[in-house]
């Protein structure tokens, strides 16, 4: 037997904070698409069961055309059973079955099984189990239902787990690792983190978040997917993290303290250090370390890498190779400049910043991207 375990698709997510409008359009069906893509993996994969462990969609429900569309995608994979428990972003709020699915848009597929705010367990067949809930608002004592030593125990949960807590729910999302130990577990598959992680949870079972299929923003680097789980009877035989991600990003640093040779060669350098990224992905390059070059065209940086990504984003941190103190007996307008910033009661990091905007400004520069401070993707 195999199971896909997934959760965290935040589907309908805006993704407009930096993307363009026509951008963040694009991801969003590609987020839906993918889904179907899914899907078809585990058709050829075989794959007996999808565990969907949460925040399926992002702001508590789908829209009616997309809840058509991933209904019909389960119903016509009929060889495959679906169990969908709700998360933090679509949890219920008036009780109804169905999660993020609102009730009489279309029957249920009968291979979806949704979870409720009471505690379920259904075999799977082959003396396999999977169990679930959807959090409590109100933090409760976990109450499990008692599960069979003799069966391969799954339970779906969605939250934060903590070793300390004893109780289930509430607005921290709390999972009690504590009180689920001992319990005939023998996967916890959790949903609510957004990079893969997993561990021990007793001497019989594991506890794994298989992280958010896509990322979104630049704090969702790296590889994004799903993990599969093979099970031989009641006995796992394997657990593996499949990379599926559509786009992957990519927050990067480029140190600039050795680049010598102006723009041409920073624009080299920035071109060997994303040499390997494939064209589809999303890039954040950050430049740093000590530079005295107030008259960096970071524009048209930011632009040569914007040519060759999806999307990408140039960020300016780097710090002032000057020296204050050649300026202390310097009676120009820059001196009192500089020994002003000097002497103001700010970070190095931002005391770097003013002085190469003020500098380039006094330069007869006007580098606006320096003042903006560019951020990044949420």
């Amino acid at each position: 037997m195999k199971l896909l375990h997934t959760a965290d698709w935040h589907l309908g997510s805006p993704m407009e904070t930096r993307l363009t409008a026509e951008q963040a359009s694009r991801r969003r069906r590609e987020l839906s698409s993918r889904f179907a893509d899914m899907i078809e993996y585990a058709k050829n994969a075989q794959i007996d069961a999808v565990l969907l462990c949460g925040d399926l969609s992002d702001d508590g429900v789908l829209s009616g055309e997309l809840q058509d569309y991933l209904l019909s995608l389960i119903a016509d994979a009929r060889e495959i059973r679906f169990f969908l428990i709700a998360g933090n972003h679509d949890r219920y709020t008036d009780g109804t079955v169905g999660g993020c699915f609102s009730r009489g848009r279309r029957p249920m597929p009968e291979n979806l099984h949704v979870f409720g705010t009471a505690w379920e367990t259904v075999p799977l067949g082959g003396g396999v189990t999977v169990s679930g809930r959807s959090l409590p608002s109100e933090p409760v004592p976990p109450q499990l239902p008692a599960l069979d030593a003799g069966c391969y125990n799954i339970v779906l949960l969605h939250g934060e787990i903590a070793d300390t807590a004893a109780l289930l729910g509430g607005e921290g999302e709390c999972i009690p690792l504590g009180a689920l130990r001992g319990q005939n577990i023998d996967y916890l598959a959790l949903g609510h983190e957004h990079a893969f992680r997993h561990d021990r949870l007793d001497a019989r079972g594991t506890w794994c978040y298989p992280g958010c299929p896509e990322g979104r923003g630049f704090d969702e680097c790296g590889k994004r997917g799903f993990v599969i789980l093979t099970l031989d009877g009641t006995h796992c035989t394997g657990a593996s993290f499949v990379p599926f991600a559509r786009r992957t990003l990519h927050d990067l640093a480029l140190d600039v303290t050795a680049v010598d040779g102006g723009i041409y060669a920073m624009e080299q350098a920035l071109g060997v250090l994303v040499r390997d990224i494939p064209a589809d992905d999303l890039v954040r390059v950050t430049l740093t370390g000590a530079s005295d070059d107030r008259s960096l065209d970071t524009a048209y940086l930011r632009a040569r890498l914007a040519e060759r990504f999806f999307h990408a984003e140039l960020r300016d941190r780097r710090i002032t190779a000057l020296q204050p103190s050649a300026y202390e007996s310097d009676i120009s307008l820059r001196g009192a400049f500089v020994r002003a910033v000097t002497a103001a009661p700010m970070t190095e990091e931002q005391k770097s910043a003013v002085l190469r905007c003020g500098l380039a400004a006094l330069d007869g520069q006007n580098d606006a991207s320096l003042a903006r401070g560019e951020g990044g993707l949420q």
